[in-house]
């Protein structure tokens, strides 16, 4: 599936999603992310706060380009918020290789270090791997 078609089946896209941990297989050209998506819904007060486990993976990866973090946030262990689409984002001066003609370039913004991770690759599949679960506070 392509990625654009991926985010546009989630509720919220990946808003707001976390990013627990990525890897790429260099051997198999294979970028796996571990992500707990938000899949609240915002018109339901009782499922607003939402969030599920997956696995979001991309196949035919040609390239992985990391920015460093902005130098003036520091580095907290915890929660890594994300946000991601197509393209070259406008908000990187980034240069970034050619992108084969099979694959994508994707961006995936890290909220807390400001930066951003951008890839080509092709298809893209989502695996859940648990429930979803509520972080609604209890009252």
């Amino acid at each position: 599936m392509t990625f654009r078609r991926l985010v546009a089946s989630l509720p919220n896209g990946l808003h707001d999603a976390e990013l627990r941990r990525f890897e790429l297989d260099y051997e198999l050209r294979r970028l796996r992310f571990e992500l707990t998506i938000w899949v609240g819904n915002l018109s339901d007060p009782k499922s607003l706060e939402l969030y599920r486990p997956a696995i979001l993976t991309f196949a035919d990866v040609a390239y992985l380009v990391a920015e460093p973090p902005a130098a003036a946030i520091p580095l907290d262990a915890g929660t890594i918020r994300i946000d991601a689409g197509e393209g070259r984002p406008k908000q990187s001066s980034t240069e970034l290789p050619d992108a084969p003609s099979n694959t994508t370039v994707t961006w995936i913004y890290l909220e807390e270090p400001n930066t951003f991770l951008m890839f080509a690759a092709g298809e893209a599949t989502l695996e859940w791997t648990g429930p979803a679960e509520s972080r609604t506070p209890a009252l």
